[in-house]
């Protein structure tokens, strides 16, 4: 037990990190170190397992993507100590009805439950978007093969299947014609229920979108606080051609920062769902013109996003998203436009096979401020189909010079080059290895 003084000094009351301990959100529990003035608690089921964990002043054993199991955790320990949370405040997207539901019963600010239904569930997301006009993909449910072939029927192809739960491009792919439907339904519900234990996720909730032919796909940081809602940074994402359109990296400052049509969109988009606590996720795929909002999530992007804008803009977006949920805002800043650099992230994906060794790298450039692995000897390296396949990241920054900004599509390149011999250099794999996933932008 960490000492209590702290505690008792601020009104025997804590903040309640659920989910800063995922590789690349580690820099939340940094922000609310700094910025909160009692001690900082996270969660989780092995305590002593997560080296992310050493940095909380405490840590409750329970599962944080389960609300009732966090709820018995929480109330056990303010059995034991009289200590209460000033606040919950969800880091990753599978933590945020948890957050809700601790949060409503400490009566603390929070998200509607009308928030949670609408931005936890892919199809009544779509909707709200189809009445506030916000412009997306036209969409149908399916449970069943049938169902989907039923479904297909209304809609016009090219299309898009996924689960109506979660994200990170699990279970997403692309069908190009009826021929296409039974193998990728098989693929779209068994990548469900490869994660459905974890997550308690029911089958059969699984929705068919039209296909929009992007050239680009964005993400778009948006603070809301009480009505108030503000871009933060707009982010370029790498991704991997059809049919998973799997995300390989991020990049910031995107080349669309200063796109006012997009920026609005993503404004009417968390307006829709609702959202008027912390941050939000919004994707957006680009054509042009055109704009077709992908998906909304009620929390702070991933991929080390926020860790990019601290870097190129000088201010973590955690702040804000903690403060939001402290309810001590008294309204959202204005956000830095001026960048000091760029800067990006690329994972690392080790060819096909079993991860026979995994060799250390030192000789890291000045330009590269991070390289982690996720993968160990012995794991098996999976095709690239969604998060699930990535076997560590590399983090790259470089500051601007006389005020000139690095070109985003060289840098990039140069990042994507850089992961690409870091990768050989790390992973030793046997086994099959696999091809090239042809490029094509659109979800």
């Amino acid at each position: 037990m960490f000492n209590l003084a702290r505690a008792h000094a601020n009104g025997n009351r804590y903040l309640l990190l659920l989910g800063a301990d995922i590789l690349l959100r580690e820099r939340a529990i940094v922000s609310a170190l700094r910025t909160y003035p009692g001690p900082v608690i996270g969660m989780s089921q092995a305590p002593a397992s997560d080296s992310a964990n050493r940095f909380f002043d405490h840590v409750l054993r329970a599962d944080y993507y389960d609300a009732a199991e966090a709820l018995a955790a929480v109330e056990a320990f303010e059995r034991e100590t009289g200590l209460t949370p000033d606040a919950v405040v969800p880091v990753i997207e599978m933590t945020v009805h948890v957050s809700v539901a601790l949060a409503r019963h400490y009566g603390l600010p929070t998200l509607s439950d009308e928030c949670l239904a609408r931005s936890r569930d892919k199809h009544t997301m779509k909707v709200a978007f189809e009445e506030a006009g916000v412009p997306c993909a036209r969409h149908r449910l399916f449970s069943t093969l049938p169902e989907l072939q039923d479904a297909a029927a209304e809609l016009t192809y090219p299309l898009v299947l996924k689960p109506r739960d979660f994200a990170g491009n699990v279970g997403t792919i692309k069908v190009n014609g009826p021929g296409e439907l039974p193998a990728a339904f098989d693929y779209c519900r068994e990548s469900l229920l490869e994660i459905a234990p974890t997550y308690d996720f029911a089958d059969g909730r699984y929705q068919a979108e039209e296909f929009f032919a992007a050239t680009h796909e964005v993400s778009v940081e948006v603070a809301n606080h009480e009505g108030e809602r503000a871009v933060v940074a707009v982010t370029d994402k790498s991704k991997a051609g059809a049919p998973y359109f799997t995300e390989k990296g991020q990049l910031v400052p995107s080349a669309d920062s200063g796109n006012q049509a997009l920026r609005q969109v993503a404004l009417e988009a968390c307006a829709a769902l609702l959202i008027d606590h912390g941050l939000a996720h919004v994707e957006v795929l680009v054509n042009g013109d055109e704009l077709s909002v992908v998906e909304v999530a009620p929390r702070p992007g991933g991929d080390g996003i926020m860790d990019l804008i601290d870097r190129v803009y000088g201010f973590s977006p955690y702040d804000v998203h903690i403060a939001s949920y402290r309810g001590t805002l008294e309204g959202l800043p204005e956000f830095p436009t001026q960048a000091r650099g760029i800067g990006a992230t690329a994972f690392l994906k080790a060819p096909e096979g079993t991860v026979a060794e995994v060799h250390p790298v030192k000789d890291l450039s000045d330009q590269e401020v991070g390289l982690y692995t996720t993968a160990e000897a012995g794991d098996w390296s999976r095709p690239l189909t969604s998060y699930l396949a990535r076997d560590g990241v590399l983090e790259c920054f470089r500051g601007g010079q006389g005020g000139e900004q690095p070109d985003p599509h060289a840098f990039r390149a140069a990042v994507d080059e850089l992961a690409a011999a870091r990768t050989e250099q790390l992973f030793t794999v046997t086994g099959p290895g696999s091809g090239a996933v042809p490029e094509e932008a659109g979800s």
